[in-house]
């Protein structure tokens, strides 16, 4: 018994932890291609009115593709914005999540609608299930911005308009490419 008195847990918690953002992000991920896969099939249906069925579905696979590869985008480098404290630029990307993040909550009832039609479910249980991994996706963005180092959501950084040292000790000025 004074084994388990002595057993310190906090060791194991810190390794685990380390394996945090790696974990988020799969599952930020997958939230991405689960949401990619519901756009798929709404943009499939949308689009065959006006293609072939496989161009159809080829245009709902690229639109979806985008769509969620925008926000892995937008979270992989707000993640490095924040970490190199360019916190303007990080908040920039995470609004713009957060605007594409609507932009699938209002289309959420579109989607739902059309699965309901097979009415195995209600439009508002569809829904709901969208919206939970919308929100999800937006939700581990955040934790995962914040899990990365050096991360905080803090007052954006004024960026210096000093002319920068070049590598040979000159003097370059500020917004130049480094060319002399």
């Amino acid at each position: 018994m004074t084994n388990l008195r002595n057993f310190d847990v906090t060791p194991i918690m810190n390794k685990i932890s380390e394996y945090a953002p790696f974990a988020l992000l799969i599952m930020a991920i997958g939230t991405f291609v689960i949401i990619g896969i519901f756009r798929t099939d709404y943009y499939s249906h949308l689009f065959e009115v006006r293609f072939e069925p496989w161009a159809a579905m080829a245009m709902a696979v690229f639109a979806a593709f985008i769509e969620e590869g925008v926000r892995l985008a937008l979270l992989i480098s707000s993640i490095r914005d924040f970490s190199d404290n360019k916190k303007g630029n990080g908040w920039l990307g995470l609004i713009a999540s957060v605007a594409l993040v609507w932009h699938e909550i209002t289309t959420a009832t579109h989607v739902a609608e059309l699965w309901a039609g097979s009415q195995i479910a209600d439009v508002s249980v569809y829904k709901g299930w969208f919206v939970f991994f919308i929100l999800v996706g937006l939700i581990l963005e955040i934790r995962l911005i914040l899990t990365s180092q050096n991360t905080s959501l803090g007052n954006p950084q004024r960026r210096s308009s000093r002319p920068a040292a070049s590598s040979n000790g000159h003097q370059v000025p500020a917004y130049s490419n480094g060319t002399q």
